[in-house]
């Protein structure tokens, strides 16, 4: 969109001094909010019907995490929907998202896109264990048992560093107002850093008054 991708004016920047730890259980993921940036002036803020675009080299995926945001905002009390649930279609269109803010009467829109970061491998070291196989079946016969060394195969797990970034943009004025960036670490699943994000996000947005 011309005005919705051009750079935002007059944003005042807020440095998050202290990084949210987000409470994922039994999860070693850690996700995290870098920068958040407001325009001065917010006239039509809180939102209360959000659109939510997610722009990922699957369209699988970007759907799952409007999915996700979506179910995040709604228990909220905010009607939000997903480009790709109402769009039926992959790509991202401007004439689309423009015909689905109308349709729906959203108040702003959700650009959030993500970047891999970098991506570690962990290998968990080989073992070698000591199996026993019965050669008798009493005391005397504990002797008789024949051990021999099974190892077992080295592991080897991997975990992504990934940047998000949304831009929020009011429907009316067309000027983007609000940027938020975060990142997850360490996520071992696709799922993982989508409910991980989704969950920050939506705290973030209700913490600085953007939506209602």
């Amino acid at each position: 969109m011309r005005n919705l991708l051009r750079e935002p004016a007059g944003l005042a920047i807020v440095l998050v001094s202290t990084a949210l730890l987000a409470a994922c259980t039994g999860s070693t993921s850690q996700s995290y909010v870098d920068r958040v940036a407001r325009a001065k002036e917010l006239p039509n803020a809180p939102y209360s019907d959000i659109l939510i675009v997610a722009i990922a080299e699957r369209g699988a995926t970007a759907r799952e995490f409007e999915e996700a945001l979506a179910a995040r905002l709604t228990d909220m009390g905010v009607n939000a929907i997903g480009y790709h649930r109402a769009a039926s279609r992959a790509d991202v269109k401007e004439d689309v998202v423009r015909q689905i803010a109308e349709e729906r009467g959203a108040d702003a829109i959700l650009f959030v896109t993500g970047s891999l970061v970098s991506a570690q491998r962990e290998v968990t070291a080989s073992r070698t264990d000591v199996q026993a196989q019965v050669k008798g079946g009493g005391l005397v016969d504990f002797f008789r048992y024949d051990y021999e060394e099974a190892k077992t195969p080295a592991k080897t797990d991997y975990r992504v560093n990934v940047q998000f970034k949304t831009d929020m943009f009011d429907v009316e004025t067309e000027e983007r107002i609000y940027t938020v960036e975060s990142r997850t670490d360490f996520a071992e699943t696709t799922s993982e850093i989508i409910i991980s994000e989704a969950r920050q996000l939506a705290k973030r947005l209700r913490k600085d008054d953007m939506v209602r």
